[in-house]
């Protein structure tokens, strides 16, 4: 009879295994960084994709509304809605003669009441500028939803720079991570709704030479808290959801005016008042990107530029008709 003699398998040593695992910890070392680099390029391309559709939309819908899109409103911003009842417009009388007083609906759009049958265009007349063209990025669906709530908790990808955050509801609400540049208040190419309109033709500084819409700066331990980040993409009213402008940095004291990188956890050295530091620093353009900053310009054409760039000549980058032109590539 033939005898089958077992195979012993050889087991590795103490000095070979950890020989192994140091191999493996080296080529982790060397591939991980290779790994993020490439996940963070495909994102900023992603990121630069989105702010293209939109700056494609801008100018469809100036060819059909003959105007750029606007921030919106807030209710008690003048003009005042036409379907405001008298009551309501002597209390934005009085909150508009005296700073701080607080009016319930103050900071948002006018929201009623309106005479049974208005049309939606006419009900969210003073909604901001990712409203706006919605039907000029294939969401004529959402546009046309008679449901407010609705549009408020649904979540765009479009408007959402995948270096930042998932794609998800923060505290109930979709939101955006792009913001129109005002300039230095009112005198960017997207303005508050009463102050324009505004036309490509008015953006004299050239549009190629002019940011419209830009990525936002802001606290990623507060999304969906912070001041700037509380409320939908779609009806924020004039508020920091939608706009931001070549403002000062203050949690940078070395820096005059942004972009700046996102913020990643508030602190107490960020406090500039009264103890509050949740907010600011967050007036400005800025990213999580690592180097830089995808900014969207007139023409549509999109740029990547570095972080803290030379302040004057940002301010005038971000001003539609100050009489000067800033080359994207000297920022």
């Amino acid at each position: 009879m033939t005898r089958i003699r077992a195979r012993r398998s050889r087991a590795f040593t103490l000095v070979e295994l950890l020989v192994s695992m140091a191999i493996v910890a080296i080529l982790l070392g060397i591939l991980l960084p290779a790994v993020f680099k490439i996940r963070e390029a495909s994102n900023r391309l992603r990121c630069s994709n989105n702010l293209k559709q939109i700056g494609l939309a801008f100018h469809s819908y100036h060819d059909v509304m003959g105007r750029i899109p606007d921030g919106g409103k807030n209710k008690c911003d003048l003009p005042y809605s036409v379907f405001m009842p008298r009551a309501d417009r002597m209390r934005c009388d009085f909150a508009r003669g005296y700073f701080g007083i607080y009016e319930p609906g103050l900071y948002a759009p006018y929201s009623g009441p309106f005479p049974p049958g208005t049309p939606l265009a006419d009900r969210r007349l003073e909604w901001s500028w990712p409203y706006q063209i919605l039907p000029f990025i294939e969401q004529q669906a959402l546009y046309d939803n008679p449901s407010d709530g609705a549009i408020v908790r649904t979540p765009l990808a479009l408007y959402n720079c995948p270096t930042r955050r998932p794609l998800k509801l923060y505290e109930n609400h979709g939101t955006i991570d792009y913001a129109g540049c005002a300039g230095t208040g009112n005198n960017g190419i997207v303005v508050r709704q009463g102050i324009g309109p505004i036309t490509f033709a008015m953006v004299t500084d050239g549009l190629s030479t002019t940011m419209m819409i830009g990525e936002k700066r802001m606290r990623r331990d507060q999304f969906g808290k912070s001041s700037d980040d509380n409320e939908s993409w779609a009806n924020p009213g004039w508020d920091l959801e939608i706009f931001r402008t070549a403002s000062r940095d203050f949690d940078r004291p070395t820096a005059d005016r942004g972009p700046s990188r996102d913020i990643s956890k508030t602190g107490s050295a960020n406090a500039i008042c009264f103890g509050d530091d949740r907010d600011p620093g967050l007036t400005q353009f800025g990213s999580s990107h690592v180097a830089g900053v995808n900014l969207l310009l007139g023409d549509g054409s999109v740029r990547h530029i570095r972080y803290n760039p030379d302040p004057a000549a940002f301010t005038r980058f971000c001003v539609r008709d100050d009489g000067n032109n800033v080359v994207p590539n000297d920022l």
